[in-house]
């Protein structure tokens, strides 16, 4: 009984599938409504729009990582197959972030040592008066 399924979704563009999701936004509010009223025949209707949304916003998430594109866009094969996503490389930044990490540790560590001795000046004028 599902409207969507993922090869209609994949077939629309960006901009049309964020349209149907705003659509299926309201849908969703005018059914919890009717629902409320006790004037909805199907409450299963709730779960299936909510379901599409999601199954629309995962394709999308597909789209934008890179991981399968949409139909019109680069990359998309009229044959139906799928290419493999292309492999990252580790970032630059692990490899200093690595290194950083024990300056942070002992910059952490002092101004621990900081406050300890900020919250013993304080306890020690306030003992005094």
């Amino acid at each position: 009984m599902r409207e969507l399924n993922a090869e209609k979704v994949r077939d629309m563009t960006v901009d049309e599938i964020e349209t149907r999701i705003r659509e299926l936004h309201e849908e969703i509010f005018n059914l919890r409504f009717r629902n409320a009223m006790r004037q909805l025949q199907n409450p299963v209707l709730i779960r299936e729009r909510r379901r599409d949304i999601a199954r629309m916003r995962t394709i999308l998430v597909e789209h934008r990582k890179g991981i399968r594109p949409l139909a019109g866009h680069p990359g998309h094969e009229a044959s139906g197959a799928v290419k493999a996503a292309p492999a990252k490389a580790a970032p630059a930044k692990a490899a200093s972030a690595k290194a950083a990490a024990p300056a942070l540790v002992k910059a952490s560590k002092e101004s621990k040592a900081k406050a300890k001795t900020k919250t013993k000046t304080k306890a020690a004028k306030e003992s005094t008066k």
